[in-house]
C-alpha cells in the first residue's frame, strides 16, 4: 500500500498491515423520508458523489507501523490542503482512491511502537490515518 502526493508524484510506502476499518460503513445513497399533510410518503433520494471515509487502522499493535521518517512526511503533507492517492498493492486488491486528509475526524494519530522516545528516523510508530475520498474535480 502507498500514499501518493498527486501534485508531485512523491510516494510514501504504507505497510500492508493496515485495516480499512470503515470500508463497509459507507452508504452511497442519501435518503430523506417525510409525510405530506395528506399523509402521503415523500421520498427524496440521491447518490452521493464523494465523501466516503477511509480510515486505516492497525488491527493490532503488531501491524500498522510506519517509520518515523515516513510519518514526518505524512504529517507535513496533511497540512498542505492537497489531494492524494491511496493505492492498495495486494494481489487481490489493486484499487486506487483519490483522497484528502480528514482533519475533522483527527487525520493522524501516532505513537511509538516501543512506547518511549524514538532515537532514529527508522524507529516505528503505530499509526491511524483518516481520509475522505473526493472526486478529481474537488
Amino acid at each position: 500500500m502507498k500514499l501518493i502526493r498527486k501534485l508531485t508524484s512523491e510516494t510514501v510506502p504504507l505497510e500492508d498491515g493496515f485495516l480499512w476499518s470503515d470500508e463497509f460503513d459507507w452508504k452511497p445513497v442519501e435518503q430523506k423520508q417525510e409525510r405530506s399533510i395528506s399523509g402521503a410518503l415523500i421520498v427524496q433520494e440521491g447518490k452521493k458523489l464523494s465523501g466516503r471515509p477511509i480510515t486505516l487502522v492497525p488491527p493490532s499493535t503488531d501491524q500498522g507501523w510506519i517509520k518515523r521518517k515516513h510519518l514526518r512526511t505524512i504529517l507535513e503533507w496533511s497540512a498542505l490542503g492537497e489531494q492524494f492517492t491511496i493505492e492498495f498493492e495486494y494481489l487481490h486488491d489493486q484499487r486506487r482512491f483519490n483522497v484528502i486528509f480528514n482533519h475533522e475526524a483527527g487525520a493522524i494519530e501516532a505513537k511509538p511502537v516501543k512506547e518511549f522516545p524514538t532515537v532514529s528516523e527508522d524507529d516505528y510508530y503505530v499509526v491511524t490515518m483518516r481520509f475522505t475520498e473526493v472526486s478529481d474535480d474537488n
